[in-house]
């Protein structure tokens, strides 16, 4: 005996099968696909992200390409600043030293602290300077510091006033009383 369906449980199964089949094309194609999409989005936006840091980067460079040729004709004038370790420039920086304590008529004792490495080719090597005498004079020393053709750069500076043996006892003047300056600079050295 074969079972016949009535029409209305023939319209059940139908209805049936097709939210089955609609529910397994939404499982199985509509949702991964969905997925998949999310996943290219992200992946688009993180790619962006990326082309613009690497844009940024590539300006980055080309402003760095120019400010390197406008400093290039220059660079024999940067170069001074530093001072050449074992050669004649060495020499010439103490020299100088020597001599703008003379001129200011100021006595100047220099000590060379350990180097510090700055990069492969420089050092960065600590100086202290003793240096007595007037203010006008200790004044004239410092002002010979900042114009120097290597760069110095002054961490520190301690003036303090002291009793001197030299020192006249009828010197009421600040101008004339002995004064000790402790100066503490970094200085650059080429090696």
């Amino acid at each position: 005996m074969a079972y016949r369906l009535s029409y209305q449980n023939k319209i059940a199964i139908s209805a049936l099968l097709s939210l089955a089949a609609i529910f397994s094309l939404a499982y199985f194609i509509i949702i991964p696909t969905a997925n998949n999409v999310e996943t290219i989005k992200i992946q688009m936006k993180n790619q962006s992200l990326e082309d613009e840091k690497n844009y940024l980067q590539g300006q980055n460079l080309k402003n760095l390409k120019d400010n390197i040729k406008t400093v290039e004709p220059r660079l024999n004038e940067i170069e001074q600043i530093f001072i050449k370790e074992n050669s004649d420039d060495e020499v010439a920086f103490f020299t100088s030293l020597e001599m703008a304590a003379a001129k200011n008529n100021v006595t100047e004792k220099s000590t060379l602290g350990g180097a510090a490495p700055l990069g492969r080719s420089y050092n960065q090597i600590p100086l202290r300077l003793d240096v007595t005498g007037n203010f006008q004079g200790l004044i004239g020393f410092i002002y010979s510091l900042e114009t120097h053709k290597n760069y110095i750069n002054i961490n520190s500076l301690q003036i303090t006033a002291f009793d001197s043996e030299l020192a006249s006892v009828h010197v009421t003047s600040t101008l004339e009383k002995s004064l000790k300056a402790a100066i503490d600079a970094d200085t650059y050295w080429e090696k």
